[in-house]
């Protein structure tokens, strides 16, 4: 007996967090009750390999631009019919919008939608929801990431229900991937001595003054125990301005501006923590997959009446920044406090978990 065909649309086979997620979730469902395949909607990227070397089917529609969303649905269309698909699961909002005007009734579309509702309301955002809307009550199930996300989703589409299913992780595999890398290699590659401490800081860099401020307390911190290393991920319109920061403050020794896609798993090996400073609601990809790792991971959140809000947060003015930043370091028993709170928050995301939420709604 056949199983049902899962089909997962994406806008592309570039490597992103959507296209993890999706890869991820593609090697636990590939062993269940459904036979799930891709569709990308845009160009071939690093993903597609990485999916086909799962023995996963991957269709490629090859359209863009504003005539490729015309084709697209009509061919999305003529593919499902094609291939008798019963489940179409989107992730982002240009495929949503295309898998929800092509499905034919008989089949049921599921929609995750990841940017929160505060987005700005670019044009394509705006004519996908309102094509959206057209779509939603006919054949549309809605979900969200992270609960408090709801409200905007139920008003950007006028839907009834959204639900909350957490993106998923292999904990499993990222631990295996994060032990078998060669520590003292990447150790000696970013200048780290046995002394050095590395924390990791992740930024999209648009924040200037609380980029001024992590510096600032760092300057701090490092006062206190030279050994200690700030290694920056990300980039943005600020990091010129970050990197003029750091060289006022006598900080270039110290300080190492990463870029934006470092080799994350060999970076992991060697910090001694991270902290989540992006403008990005909730936590990233990476600060989940450092908790799946063991790390003690921190946010910085916006200061509170000097307060700091939260053992797993950190903020305040430079020297409130400075001793949380040590503590993070070199306190056994708040880093052993830490890595408790990042293995409950990361267990709701096994994908071992989440792969059986999605197929249990799927089957529904």
């Amino acid at each position: 007996m056949s199983r049902p065909l899962l089909l997962y649309v994406l806008d592309s086979l570039e490597e992103n967090d959507v296209g993890d997620q999706i890869a991820t979730l593609l090697g636990r469902l590939s062993r269940s009750r459904f036979e799930p395949r891709v569709v990308a909607l845009g160009p071939e990227g690093p993903l597609g390999a990485r999916i086909r070397k799962m023995k996963v089917t991957v269709h490629r529609l090859e359209v863009s631009g504003a005539t490729g969303s015309i084709l697209a649905v009509p061919r999305l269309r003529r593919l499902v019919v094609l291939l008798k698909g019963k489940i179409l699961h989107a992730f982002q909002p240009w495929s949503g919008t295309v898998a929800q005007l092509a499905a034919p009734r008989a089949v049921r579309v599921f929609r995750t939608i990841d940017d929160p509702p505060g987005s700005r309301p670019t044009l394509g955002l705006r004519l996908g929801a309102l094509l959206g809307r057209r779509a939603a009550a006919r054949n549309g199930r809605f979900f969200v990431p992270r609960d408090g996300m709801q409200d905007g989703v139920m008003e950007r589409f006028r839907v009834q229900e959204v639900g909350v299913v957490p993106p998923c992780l292999d904990i499993t595999g990222i631990r295996e991937r994060v032990q078998s890398h060669r520590r003292e290699e990447t150790r000696l590659r970013l200048g780290l001595s046995a002394d050095h401490h590395a924390v990791v800081c992740l930024t999209d860099f648009t924040d200037r003054p609380l980029l001024d401020g992590i510096l600032e307390g760092f300057a701090i911190a490092r006062t206190e125990r030279p050994g200690v290393r700030l290694l920056l991920v990300g980039s943005g319109p600020e990091e010129g301005a970050a990197r003029w920061q750091a060289e006022e403050l006598r900080l270039d020794d110290s300080v190492v501006f990463m870029g934006p896609s470092p080799e994350k798993w060999s970076l992991l090996s060697v910090c001694e923590g991270l902290v989540d400073a992006g403008s990005w609601p909730g936590w990233s990809r990476t600060s989940m997959e450092a908790m799946a790792a063991g790390l003690p991971v921190v946010r910085h959140v916006p200061e509170t009446d000097g307060e700091t809000t939260g053992p797993d947060a950190i903020s305040g003015p430079p020297l409130q920044f400075a001793r949380r930043f040590l503590a993070l370091v070199r306190d056994a028993g708040v880093r052993a406090e830490l890595a408790r709170l990042s293995a409950e928050r990361i267990r709701p995301h096994d994908v071992a978990v989440v792969a059986e939420r999605w197929a249990d709604m799927y089957g529904s």
